[in-house]
């Protein structure tokens, strides 16, 4: 009855990818909303093996890097679009998602639509973001991200390499 209740590998390794997000944080001097990414993709791609782990980096990456641009146009263009404010982002942000999901099938990669959607929507919606500093966030998001993905990846790789059973 309690061998359900273990500690499995895998949580382990999610844990200690965590640890090493927020080791990054302290060394660096970084802001916590950051780590924040850097963490979510340590847990969001860490996977059983090394090469799952970095397909859903690649993923994880692409997904932040189209939302990305695809945010950053909108506030490029936002500013010319009459009522945008008053009511016509309700419109325009569902018609900038589609092309988030089209772009990441143009680009085979559907793995990647629900973060390219949530980063477009974390861009989309924040009305604290503006030209100058969407580009700064996007950077900082992928760099973050970035960082998760690399040491789940490495964590996965060379502490806890993958054994197949016999």
């Amino acid at each position: 009855m309690l061998s359900k209740y273990k500690i499995g590998l895998r949580t382990i390794k999610t844990t200690l990818a965590v640890f090493l997000c927020l080791v990054v944080q302290l060394i660096f001097s970084m802001n916590r909303i950051d780590t924040f990414y850097a963490a979510i993709a340590a847990v969001v791609c860490m996977r059983e093996t090394a090469e799952e782990s970095l397909d859903m980096g690649v993923h994880r990456f692409l997904g932040t890097f189209i939302g990305g641009v695809m945010g950053f146009a909108l506030m490029n263009i936002k500013p010319i679009i009459p009522y945008y404010t008053e009511g016509l982002y309700v419109i325009i942000v569902p018609l900038g998602m589609m092309l988030c999901i089209c772009a990441c099938n143009w680009f085979n990669k559907k793995s990647a639509v629900a973060i390219c959607c949530v980063v477009f929507l974390s861009i989309a919606l924040d009305t604290t973001l503006n030209i100058k500093n969407t580009l700064l966030y996007i950077s900082l998001r992928i760099l973050f991200t970035t960082i998760g993905i690399v040491i789940a990846t490495l964590l996965n790789r060379y502490f806890f390499p993958y054994e197949e059973e016999v």
